[in-house]
């Protein structure tokens, strides 16, 4: 079977590229002819080293985009282009999140975080930076305009699988492409919780009084609030946060540090290596996931691996429902006051939880469980 994958890797660096990257894998290992077609030659590169992993041995080619074009806009450019070459034949396609409209009369997989086309429908979603300021208001406008030109924003092509990462988008995907929701796949995307589990059960260091946050510096992320707990606590407890990231909108945490005078505090660590990103996962005993909107959340899974408890957002979200099992594997939190007793509880009972609960409920989402279930689906599709 011959497939084409369209992405860029490490323009929107996240939980999104270790997705495809395991898909990539999956194709390769069960002998498929993978092509990556990508505007970002060297993406796929950039990625694997900061995951310390191999680069698949699959064909890449590449597709200039006109430089103006930011994502999504650079993947439905290069399905244009593919289409109209009609230099390749290729027996599927498989996208991220949204299916451009060159392709969608042909055979696809649509893997999907959350589809920007949900979030004309379900704004809670649109980021903060779209809402609150003038230029975002029109950007945004404009976006909803020229979106439906390129991408399918209301209903499923026949010949398309459809694959939710979780339950929330599951949901939120069928309400906008209007089916019944047993038509989307149901598959949590990967992650490598067994490499750091082996890694946490072989270190020699203990915990300390470490929380760490791991995320995309965005406000609605709300980081923030996190400082705004941590600075409650320090009254009661000797307690340390960790704040990891890639670079975004940090400038509104670099304030709220300063402001509350938690400078010595709190680690702000931007664009940090993965090994760095390991070893203070393996020193907290909690990780805190604020986000009230949150599909998923892959660094909950991923801290949990490492023997922290997990500390999220009560509510329709992924962290809350699928992976802590509404408390069953964790702690969940609804106000800051709330967030500042559940730090306290796990900072100081860390040795009454059942950390070995957590750890194997992490081991559920490992990237060999996720490539297991993608081709037992990619079977049932080819057939």
């Amino acid at each position: 079977m011959k497939i084409a994958v369209i992405y860029d890797f490490a323009v929107n660096k996240g939980g999104g590229d270790f997705v495809m990257l395991n898909i990539l894998e999956a194709l390769h290992d069960i002998g498929y002819e993978v092509t990556l077609i990508t505007s970002h030659p060297n993406g796929l590169k950039e990625f694997t080293k900061f995951f310390e992993k191999d680069v698949p041995n699959i064909e890449i080619q590449t597709t200039k985009v006109p430089s103006l074009l930011k994502h999504p806009y650079t993947i439905a450019y290069i399905a244009r282009k593919i289409i109209k070459s009609e230099s390749e034949a290729y027996d599927a396609y498989i996208v991220s999140d949204d299916i451009p409209k060159y392709i969608a009369s042909h055979k696809g997989i649509c893997y999907m975080h959350y589809p920007h086309a949900a979030r004309f429908l379900f704004r809670e979603y649109v980021a903060t930076r779209y809402k609150t300021t003038l230029r975002g208001r029109l950007l945004w406008k404009l976006h909803e305009i020229a979106f439906p030109e390129f991408y399918i924003v209301n209903r499923k092509p026949e010949k398309w699988v459809l694959i939710a990462n979780s339950l929330v988008t599951r949901l939120h995907a069928a309400k906008t492409f209007h089916i019944n929701i047993d038509g989307i796949v149901l598959l949590n995307p990967p992650v490598a919780s067994r490499k750091i589990n082996e890694v946490w059960k072989n270190h020699s260091f203990k915990k300390e009084n470490l929380v760490v946050c791991v995320g995309r510096f965005e406000t609605e992320k709300r980081f923030t609030e996190v400082l705004h707990a941590l600075a409650c606590l320090k009254k009661k407890i000797d307690v340390k946060l960790c704040l990891i990231g890639f670079a975004y909108e940090e400038r509104h945490i670099l304030e709220t540090i300063r402001a509350l005078g938690l400078e010595k505090s709190v680690e702000l660590l931007i664009n940090a290596e993965r090994r760095t990103l390991i070893d203070r996962l393996l020193r907290a005993k909690a990780i805190v996931h604020p986000a009230p909107h949150e599909p998923f959340g892959i660094a909950v899974v991923e801290g949990m691996a490492a023997g922290c408890i997990p500390i999220v957002r009560r509510g329709f979200n992924g962290p809350w429902m699928e992976i802590t099992q509404e408390g069953k594997y964790g702690l969940g939190f609804s106000s800051i006051d709330e967030l500042g007793d559940m730090l306290m509880k796990a900072i100081r009972y860390y040795d009454d939880f059942n950390i070995d609960a957590i750890t194997s409920k992490a081991l559920e989402f490992d990237e060999t469980v996720f490539k297991e279930k993608f081709l037992k689906m990619l079977k049932g599709f080819s057939d």
